[in-house]
């Protein structure tokens, strides 16, 4: 209690008493009273808390967040359903959106911070019997701007893991780089094509369980970039190019190559991805004449037939992927107009070409397709839109032709650049895409936001290529 100090005469010092009633506050603001000093002070204090980017449920994380005043940050979590805390630890229970609050009381210098909020995907787990096996290449920390040294990758995920794993396939004898284009996974056996090339030659390249084979060819520029595997057989595609540039497409089938003849009235010809079904062996690519006017070219069983151009579009076109299901034969690839902007395009059983809707962040810039799959009767292409804002491109895929943007990760702050969806693969009743998102190889689950898969030793930028689940 606070008291005033008492005088001998209660009159005596009457003109100080009314003076003192006049201004009650500074006096008893100077004698101490209404001061506790146990009281929040007024210096600001922030929070600086980060967001972890996507995890997977199943898993658990170590959080960080400080405060600048070096007083203790709480954790909660505003989405228990999804995600728990216990001290600094977050445990991600179940798929969906986890979100983290980080708060910090005051003290006698310091206010209370305001509330920092983290938002995150988190992915659905991987099965107790399920492997995603993902390809790509990553550009060591000296050759970033040219890529003349990549180091061909495949990186593993498995059930219970926080993080994949990434392998660095064997680079042939001779050759300074490599790339891995397509994987493929029977039994026990990971197979991977793609090519390794030193300043001389290219040379299509076989990886069998991360071993590397060259496959023959007779020209010193030779890529494969497709793979498939079916009772027993190991089919691999590619091109061969001779001195004069011009190149053909090639089949190797368990190591013999086959040239695959473009269509009548074409000179040259690629083969870009490869689908086995039953008996029957599907290859689609490009091919072009003289004038170099590309069309695209679906190959069965070594025949080939041009596909038609979409109605209304005039220019170059192209097949890049392709899935059989049942019946029916499904193909994505690109219209490059000789004025205007790239299109996605699809066909079905090789008639009339379908355009693909443009993606949501696309402005009419351009938007491609890069991989088709069918699950359940639903067709999936992946691919990118342009940005008009930017001129970046951004990850999308389609789902029976309706187009949504992939998401970056949420810990990706400022300007990325570009994201790329280049395939699509399924575990249950689970989505996975892979391409990249900020020069770093990355996949989406279902949708979600990205996961960036871990930057190799010694590497700086990476690209995911190819994706295969394998169950056991």
């Amino acid at each position: 209690m606070c008291e005033r100090a008492k005088t001998n005469s209660p009159m005596k010092h009457l003109g100080l008493f009314f003076s003192f009633l006049a201004v009650p506050s500074l006096a008893l603001l100077a004698s101490g009273c209404g001061n506790s000093g146990n009281s929040v002070g007024h210096t600001t204090q922030t929070i600086t808390f980060d967001n972890p980017g996507t995890q997977t449920a199943g898993t658990s994380l170590t959080l960080s967040a400080t405060a600048n005043s070096g007083l203790t940050v709480s954790l909660t979590s505003a989405t228990p359903g999804v995600c728990t805390v216990s001290g600094t630890t977050a445990t991600f229970g179940a798929a969906g959106t986890c979100t983290i609050d980080a708060s910090a009381a005051g003290n006698s210098t310091y206010a209370a911070a305001s509330q920092v909020a983290q938002s995150f995907t988190v992915n659905p787990p991987i099965g107790p019997t399920t492997t995603v096996y993902i390809a790509g290449y990553a550009i060591t920390t000296a050759s970033v701007g040219n890529a003349d040294n990549t180091v061909a990758e495949v990186w593993q995920l498995a059930s219970g893991s926080p993080t994949a794993t990434a392998t660095a396939l064997s680079t042939p004898s001779g050759m300074t780089s490599a790339q891995a284009g397509a994987i493929a996974v029977s039994g026990s056996d990971v197979y991977v094509a793609g090519f390794a090339g030193n300043s001389a030659s290219v040379i299509p390249v076989l990886w069998v369980n991360g071993a590397a084979t060259i496959l023959p060819s007779s020209m010193t520029i030779s890529e494969a970039g497709a793979i498939a595997v079916s009772g027993g057989n190991v089919y691999v595609t590619g091109f061969e190019e001779n001195t004069a540039g011009s190149p053909t497409a090639v089949l190797w089938v368990n190591g013999t190559a086959t040239m695959l003849a473009p269509p009548s009235g074409m000179a040259y010809s690629g083969a870009g991805a490869i689908a086995i079904s039953g008996s029957n062996v599907y290859v689609v690519g490009v091919a072009w004449n003289t004038d170099s006017d590309e069309s695209a070219v679906l190959w069965l069983n070594g025949v080939a037939t041009l596909l038609p151009m979409p109605n209304g579009l005039t220019g170059d076109y192209w097949a890049d992927a392709i899935a059989v299901s049942g019946s029916d034969v499904y193909v994505s690839g690109i219209t490059s107009p000789d004025s205007g902007n790239d299109t996605a395009i699809t066909w079905v059983n090789g008639g009339a070409a379908t355009t693909l809707p443009i993606p949501p962040t696309d402005t009419l810039q351009g938007y491609t397709a890069n991989a088709i799959a069918v699950s359940g009767g639903d067709v999936y292409v992946t691919g990118a839109g342009v940005s008009g804002a930017t001129g970046d491109t951004t990850a999308a895929y389609w789902v029976n032709g309706t187009a949504t943007t992939l998401p970056l990760p949420s810990n990706i702050t400022g300007s990325p650049g570009i994201s790329y969806a280049v395939g699509v693969a399924f575990s249950g009743s689970d989505v996975y895409m892979v391409g990249y998102a900020a020069q770093t190889a990355a996949y989406w689950v279902n949708g979600g936001a990205a996961t960036l898969l871990p930057m190799p030793s010694g590497t700086a930028v990476s690209y995911a290529s190819a994706i295969a689940v394998a169950t056991q």
